[in-house]
């Protein structure tokens, strides 16, 4: 459930950036919202000590103008990919619309079945060459999109089979750079 929510988050802050700024943000598997291969945005999902509520934590790049020298390779922000001033309140409010209603479609199936559809159409790893750092088992195949329990499928290179990869478990890498 937990792992689900943070792509149910990541597929709304990609939705929100679009719609605020006209960015067309896309979604890094799991949850890391991207623009020519740089993040924009970080999630963090927890459980409370309870364990009777989620605390989904946002940070999403909007106006800032500069990074550190050792992050600018691999960080931007929506001011410096579109060189003008996003609202900061308007973004926040289209990426919170778009994750209740998201959530909503969630809690009719307790799964992204109702969702895969729009979070594969901006995966950016869809249909690249990807290496999935299993310990046990590594391998390099082509990311096909993902599963109704937001695994991604993998078609793998020496056995043609598909694989469904859990974020928690591995690491997926794009071969040529970041994405």
């Amino acid at each position: 459930g937990l792992s689900m929510l943070t792509l149910v988050m990541g597929l709304a802050a990609a939705l929100g950036i679009r719609e605020a700024s006209g960015l067309k943000a896309e979604i890094k598997w799991p949850n890391d919202v991207v623009h020519g291969g740089k993040k924009l945005c970080g999630i963090l999902t927890e459980l409370s000590l309870k364990g009777n509520f989620v605390v989904i934590g946002i940070g999403i790049n909007v106006n800032t103008e500069q990074f550190p020298e050792e992050l600018r390779s691999r960080a931007s922000s929506l001011y410096r990919e579109l060189g003008r001033k996003i609202s900061r309140e308007g973004t926040a409010a289209a990426v919170l619309a778009e994750f209740f209603r998201r959530y909503r479609r969630f809690l009719e199936t307790e799964d992204l079945k109702l969702l895969r559809e729009d979070y594969d159409r901006l995966l950016v790893n869809r249909g690249r060459h990807v290496r999935v750092l299993d310990l046990k088992d590594p391998f390099e195949g082509t990311a096909l999109g993902i599963s109704d329990q937001g695994e991604l499928l993998v078609r793998r290179e020496d056995t043609g089979g598909t694989e469904a990869v859990f974020a928690g478990e591995v690491s997926v890498r794009g071969v040529y750079g970041y994405v």
